[in-house]
C-alpha cells in the first residue's frame, strides 16, 4: 500500500470519530497526522512500515476509549444536564451542601393535593435542609415491600408505579406523581414496607432518613397533619381503573374474628349455632351503634369466626372507635348470662391492605397477615391467662394512625407490643384485652 493511500485512510478514519469526548477528532487527527508525516520522512525503509503499522493499530483503540469516555461523561451528567423531563421541577442553583435548591412546582403539577405541593416555603426550606436529591433511573426500585423502611421519598419529578405481591404475582395498586410523597410508613416508624415503588421513567427525588424526618415532624406539627390526611386518602382511594369490581385491589380495614375454644368437647352442635348467631348480632349491633351500615361490607364465615372486609370508602378509624367499645359492653353482657358452654371468649385482629375481591371470595396477603395475628400464640396465652371477654389486636400501622391519636374511647396506654410469630410470619403488632376474671387491664 502506497503512503498516499495509506495518509487517506488514516484521515477518512480520523475525522469519522467526531464528537464531544475527551478522546475526539480534534485530538485523534494531529496525532495520526504526525504519525503520517514521520512514515513519509522515513518513506522507503522498515520504520515507514513500523510507524504506519502501529498508527493503523492504534486507532481503534481510541475509538473505543473515546466511545467508553462518552458513555461515563453521559452518565455522570445525565442527572444534571439536558432537556427536563415531562412537567419537571424548577431547578435553581446549587445551594450550600450541595443539595439544589427546588423551587415550587407549577399549580398543575404540586397542587395543595399533593404532600410536596402543600407545604409552605419554609417547611421546604427546612425539609431540603436534611434530603438529599436522587435521580432514580426507568425500572429503578424507590422501595421494596418487605423490605426495611428506612427513608421517605419526595417525588420532585416523573411517575412511579406501586405494586404488591399475591398468590405468586405482582399487582398494580397505584401511581404516585410528582409532589406525593412514598415510603410514609418510615415517617410512621414502622419498619417494614407494604408495597414495591419502581420508577416507570427517570424519576427525580428527595429522600430523607426516616430519623431526619421524624425530628422534621417534630418540627412542624402542621405537616405530621398533612402526612395523617395523606394516609388516610390512601386509605380510601379507588383502586386502580381497570375490570376489578367495586373496591377490589384497594386498601381496606380487615376485621378477622374468632371464637376461643370453640371445638370443646363441653360445646354441643347447639351451643355452637347459638354462638356463632351471637356473634353475629354483636357485630352487627356494634357498628350499627359506631354509624356504620355493615351491609356494604363483605363478610364471609370462617366456621368458629368471621371475616369482614370493609371498603376504603370507611375509614379505619370507624372500626376502631366507638364499635370496639360497643363490642366489648356486649360480650360483658352476654358473658354474665351465658352458661359456662356459651360462653363468648373472642380474639380480633384489624388490620389494613390491599384486598383482591372475586367471584368466590376474598384474598391477599393483608388477609394471612390478619388471620397469623389473630391466631398468634402471644394472644391466645393472654387469652387463657386472664379470662379476658375479647383481646383485640392490631398491626403497626393501625396502632400508628390510628390508636396512636387516642380518638374518642380508644386509650392507647392500654395497648402493649407483642410479638406474632406463627409459620414464616414474625412481626410486631399490638394487644389489649378488656373484661374476663380480672378487672378490664391491658396487658
Amino acid at each position: 500500500m502506497s503512503t498516499d493511500r495509506f495518509a487517506t485512510r488514516l484521515w477518512r478514519q480520523a475525522t469519522s470519530h467526531g464528537g464531544t469526548g475527551l478522546l475526539n477528532a480534534k485530538v485523534t487527527t494531529p496525532v495520526t497526522l504526525l504519525a503520517v508525516l514521520l512514515g513519509y520522512a522515513l518513506d522507503g525503509s522498515p520504520g515507514a512500515m513500523v510507524v504506519g503499522g502501529l498508527t493503523f493499530l492504534s486507532l481503534p483503540a481510541v475509538t473505543m476509549t473515546n466511545a467508553l469516555v462518552q458513555y461515563l461523561r453521559a452518565g455522570t451528567l445525565r442527572e444534571t444536564s439536558g432537556s427536563p423531563p415531562a412537567r419537571p421541577p424548577a431547578i435553581a442553583a446549587a445551594s450550600p451542601g450541595n443539595l439544589e435548591v427546588v423551587r415550587p412546582l407549577p399549580e398543575r403539577v404540586h397542587d395543595d393535593a399533593t404532600f410536596w405541593g402543600a407545604l409552605t416555603p419554609d417547611e421546604r426550606d427546612a425539609l431540603l435542609k436534611v434530603a438529599s436529591l436522587h435521580l432514580y433511573l426507568k425500572g429503578e426500585v424507590l422501595c421494596r415491600e418487605g423490605g426495611p423502611a428506612g427513608e421517605a421519598v419526595v417525588i420532585l419529578s416523573g411517575w412511579t408505579r406501586v405494586t404488591v405481591q399475591e398468590g405468586g404475582r405482582e399487582r398494580t395498586v397505584a401511581f404516585r406523581a410528582a409532589g406525593e410523597l412514598v415510603g410514609e410508613r418510615a415517617a410512621l416508624m414502622v419498619r417494614d414496607r407494604s408495597a414495591t415503588v419502581t420508577a416507570e421513567g427517570d424519576v427525580r427525588a428527595l429522600r430523607v432518613g426516616a430519623r431526619d424526618f421524624a425530628v422534621f415532624l417534630d418540627g412542624h406539627p402542621r405537616v405530621r397533619a398533612l402526612l395523617e390526611r395523606q394516609v388516610y386518602r390512601r386509605q380510601t382511594e379507588p383502586p386502580v381503573p381497570g375490570v376489578l369490581p367495586d373496591w377490589s385491589g384497594g386498601n381496606c380495614s380487615i376485621l378477622i374474628t374468632d371464637i376461643t375454644g370453640f371445638s370443646a368437647p363441653a360445646r354441643s352442635d347447639a351451643d355452637r349455632r347459638f354462638l356463632l348467631e351471637a356473634m353475629y348480632g354483636h357485630l352487627e349491633d356494634a357498628f350499627a351503634a359506631s354509624g356504620l351500615d355493615p351491609s356494604g361490607f363483605h363478610t364471609e364465615d370462617r366456621g368458629d369466626g368471621a371475616l369482614v372486609i370493609v371498603p376504603p370508602t370507611t375509614p379505619t378509624e370507624a372500626v376502631v372507635d366507638p364499635m370496639l367499645a360497643h363490642l366489648a359492653a356486649a360480650l360483658r353482657r352476654h358473658n354474665r348470662r351465658a352458661a359456662e358452654a356459651t360462653r363468648m371468649r373472642l380474639r380480633a385482629a384489624l388490620h389494613v391492605g390491599p384486598v383482591q375481591r372475586g367471584p368466590k371470595g376474598v384474598s391477599g396477603m393483608s388477609i394471612i397477615t390478619a388471620h397469623r395475628m389473630v391466631d398468634a400464640p402471644a394472644v391466645k396465652k393472654r387469652v387463657a391467662e386472664t379470662g379476658a371477654d375479647l383481646a383485640f389486636v392490631v398491626s403497626d400501622f393501625v396502632f400508628e394512625t390510628v390508636i396512636a391519636s387516642a380518638p374518642g374511647f380508644v386509650d392507647p396506654h392500654r395497648y402493649e407490643r407483642v410479638r406474632i410469630r406463627l409459620k414464616e410470619t414474625s412481626r410486631s403488632a399490638w394487644l389489649t384485652l378488656e373484661g374476663g376474671e380480672d378487672r378490664l387491664r391491658a396487658v
